[in-house]
C-alpha cells in the first residue's frame, strides 16, 4: 500500500526517463576502482553501500569523486550492461555527465541524470524506494511503498 507520493524538481543534466528501485549511498562514489564494471558491484570498501550492485537501480549518491578516468569506468559499466537506470545526485561533475552522455552517444543506452533538486535526494529517497527519473524535466517522482 502506497503510503504517498514525493515529487522533487530539480536540474535535467542527461534526458531520458526510467523508473526503478533505489540505491541510496551517503557517500560520494569513485567510479574508477569503486565500481566493477563486469558486474555494477560497488567494490569500494570505503562507502557504505559495499558490495551493492547499481546494475539495473536509479543511483542516488551525494556526488562523484576521483579522477576523469570515472568517466570511462562509468562507461565501460554502461556498455556491459551493469549500469544503473538513472543517476540522482546532489551536485553532478562533469565526469559522470561525460559517462552517461558516452553511453548513449556510443551504445544507445540511456542514463537519465537529474541533480540540485528542491529537497535532499538522500533524506527524501530510502534504498528500495520506486523512483521515476524524468532527465529531460528534472523532476523525480517516489513511490513510497510499505
Amino acid at each position: 500500500m502506497a503510503k504517498g507520493n514525493i515529487i522533487l524538481h530539480g536540474r535535467g543534466i542527461v534526458g531520458g526517463v526510467a523508473e526503478g528501485k533505489a540505491l541510496v549511498s551517503k557517500d560520494p562514489i569513485v567510479w574508477s576502482h569503486g565500481v566493477d564494471p563486469s558486474t555494477g558491484k560497488i567494490d569500494d570498501v570505503r562507502v557504505g553501500v559495499n558490495g551493492e550492485t547499481i546494475k539495473n537501480r536509479v543511483f542516488v549518491y551525494p556526488y562523484g569523486k576521483g579522477s576523469t578516468s570515472g568517466s570511462t569506468w562509468m562507461l565501460e559499466t554502461i556498455r556491459c550492461g551493469n549500469g544503473p537506470l538513472a543517476i540522482i545526485n546532489k551536485e553532478t561533475e562533469m565526469i559522470i555527465a561525460i559517462g552517461a552522455i558516452l553511453g548513449d552517444v556510443l551504445y544507445r543506452k540511456k542514463t537519465p541524470v537529474v541533480d540540485r533538486l528542491d529537497q535532499d535526494p538522500l533524506k527524501e529517497i530510502e534504498t528500495g524506494d520506486l523512483v521515476r527519473v524524468n532527465g529531460d524535466r528534472g523532476i523525480v517522482e517516489v513511490i513510497k511503498v510499505d
